[in-house]
């Protein structure tokens, strides 16, 4: 499996398309690979603008700007995560984008960046970058010293309120989805892995190894991540203790998987 290929998987992976959450996958070049619809409408871009775009070729800072250190302490992070292959949380960074209409204007943005190796054989392969655009929160929070009576106003207090309440709701389903993509990318790589055992050991082709994982999966009446695992654990000499079944039930997938499907007609 080459890194262009896992990458562009999870690019192409419904989970990864469908999530409210904004991600974006990178390279080890920087370069975009994909970023999934709710990243494109947070960064008021669409995929045209960003796949194969270097990162800071679309996001560049706010000349305007003279405070402007996204590009800074973006890229520390990333290099950071490359180097160490470890996730790395920004905090808060404020990063403005470039205006969909004029490129030299440019939109406020307050975000909490998440940046996540992606693996493949314990090397970094591409980066998944995650953000939350917690802009609202960051601007309820500016004092506004052209009328510092709006601090002493009761509705103030509410509007903060409210505003910290919808984004803990927001970051609650956030998380929830963050789990579930991460848990859907594992669960890929485990299979993939498992194809590939299949593949070297039965000279067969990836379509028909996965043909073999599903009807494992279907004959033992277990999930195919489940089969995919316990293939690898086999091949790996890490065979799991046997999970309490009914009499007679083979909890294991056989060493030596049935063979391919293909090969009965």
């Amino acid at each position: 499996m080459t890194a262009g290929h896992t990458l562009d998987d999870i690019g192409a992976d419904p989970v990864f398309r469908a999530t409210a959450a904004p991600y974006l996958i990178l390279d080890p070049d920087l370069r975009i690979r994909a970023a999934n619809p709710a990243y494109q409408e947070a960064t008021l871009t669409t995929e045209d603008d960003l796949r194969g775009v270097h990162l800071f070729d679309a996001f560049p800072d706010d000349p305007g700007n003279p405070h402007a250190d996204g590009q800074v302490n973006l890229g520390a992070s990333l290099q950071r995560v490359l180097s160490r292959a470890q996730p790395h949380h920004m905090g808060i960074q404020r990063y403005d984008v470039p205006h969909p209409e004029d490129r030299t204007r440019f939109v406020k943005r307050a975000w909490s960046p998440l940046n996540t190796p992606i693996l493949d054989d314990r090397r970094v392969v591409g980066i998944i970058h995650h953000v939350e655009d917690i802009t609202d929160l960051c601007t309820a929070l500016e004092p506004d010293t052209s009328d510092l009576r709006r601090w002493q106003d009761p509705r103030r207090l509410g509007e903060l309120t409210t505003t910290l309440s919808r984004l803990r709701r927001d970051h609650h389903a956030v998380v929830t989805e963050n789990r579930q993509l991460h848990q859907a990318l594992h669960r890929r790589g485990v299979i993939e892995q498992a194809k590939g055992i299949l593949m070297g050991t039965r000279l067969c082709t990836p379509d028909q190894a996965f043909t073999i994982l599903v009807r494992l999966s279907q004959d033992t009446n277990t999930k195919l991540y489940d089969v995919a695992q316990a293939l690898i654990d086999d091949t790996l000499g890490r065979r799991r203790p046997p999970t309490p079944g009914p009499p007679g039930r083979d909890e294991h997938v056989p060493a030596d998987p049935p063979d391919d499907p293909a090969a009965d007609d």
